[in-house]
Parts: C-alpha cells; structure tokens; sequence
C-alpha cells in the first residue's frame, strides 16, 4: 500500500501519483496515521467489466439470432434490427451511463443513436422514408423541448445551452438540405424544425444579450 505523506492518506489501488495533489506516493510503513483512501480504479475497472461481458454476450446472441435468419428466413434480415439495437445498448453503457460524461452530452448521444438506429431499421424493412420524414425532424423538435425544459430548470445558468441551441439549428438546416436534394418528401415537421429551432436560437441571443454573448466568447471564441 502507499501513502501520500503531504495529503496523509492511503492510496489503495496501484497508482504512484496522489489523485488529491499529485505528489509520488511512498511506501507505506507500519504505524504511521494515514486516512483511507478509496480505490479511484475500482469503479472504472468493474465499468469495463460490465462493458465487457456486454459485448461478449451481444455478440454470441447476434451470432446466433443471424444463423437463424439464414437458416429459415432469408427474405428479411430481421438479425440486423437485433444487431442494431445491441450496438445501441452498447453506445448507452459506453457513453451515457458514464459519471463523467456530461448530461448534455449523454442526450446529444442517445438522441443520435436512436435516430441512427431508426433510419437504419427503415433500410433494412425496405426504404420507405418515414425515418427521414418523420423521425429525423421529430427528434430535431424532441430536442428542442429538452432544451426549454434544462433553460427552465436551470434558470442562473440557462446560457450554457445555447451550443445545443445552435445544433438544433445545424441539424434543421440538414434536414432542410436533405428536402432540397429530394431525400425528404414530406416537409412538414422539418420546416417546423427548423421554424422553432430558429427561434428559440434568435430569443435566446436577443433576450439573453450580454450573458448569450459572453457564452459564445467563451465556447466558439467570437
């Protein structure tokens, strides 16, 4: 075990660095009065472990669950639907369940990956367009929502949204260019996305003045 003797605390794990100060870390020695100190690697080592045994398993099931659908049914690949929401589960442990993982980014990830696995899912049932037409749009304007909701609770610091705020905008804009190019027939919702997405853009920099100013200094250097 080794001790800190500037912080005098035990350090448990195998660490030669104090994770309070950063000092080297000596060889502890009975007698001396130390606090314990937890295993700053314990709980990201069980993480992998989880992670791990996940994949382990998502791949055997997949394996499994494709030689079926081979073996029986060749018409659809209904396997890839299964694949795909393995691999989303996967991209939730991995991200959005980490502690320091900020919440904005974990729902910037979960919304991304649900879209991504809806838009996929279309393919594989034969394209129809309603993941484009619908989905994409929709989780534009769930996302939208989400924002309101995280300014209204959080109301002293509510300028820090506004880098979500201008993804919004981008990701209408896309959906906006995906019409233009004809890959989006119904442009009801991603109009509308793109409507609200501006607006609650334009507010926010309009009514938040000085501190909506200060937030893009600070995030985009402008």
């Amino acid at each position: 075990m080794r001790v800190c003797k500037r912080c005098r605390v035990e350090v448990l794990d195998d660490t030669r660095v104090c994770p309070l100060c950063s000092s080297v870390l000596d060889i502890s020695e009975g007698g001396q009065s130390c606090n314990g100190y937890p295993d700053v690697k314990a709980e990201s080592r069980k993480y992998a472990l989880v992670l791990r045994l996940y994949s382990f398993l998502a791949i055997v099931i997949e394996a499994a669950l494709a030689a079926i659908n081979y073996i029986h049914f060749r018409e659809v690949w209904w396997s890839a639907i299964s694949g795909i929401a393995f691999l989303y589960f996967y991209v939730t442990l991995r991200y959005s369940l980490r502690k320091n993982t900020g919440y904005q980014k974990r729902i910037i990830i979960q919304i991304i990956g649900a879209v991504a696995m809806v838009v996929a899912i279309d393919h594989i049932l034969g394209y129809q367009g309603w993941s484009v037409n619908y989905i994409l749009p929709g989780a534009i304007l769930l996302l939208d929502v989400t924002v309101i909701l995280l300014m209204l609770i959080n109301m002293q610091n509510w300028q820090s949204y506004i880098s979500m705020q201008i993804l919004t905008v981008v990701s209408a804009a896309a959906c906006v260019l995906l019409w233009r190019l004809g890959l989006i027939t119904s442009p009801i919702l991603t109009c509308l996305a793109m409507a609200c997405s501006l607006c609650m853009l334009l507010g926010t920099l309009m009514i938040g003045d000085r501190k909506a100013k200060a937030e893009l200094k600070r995030r985009f250097h402008v």
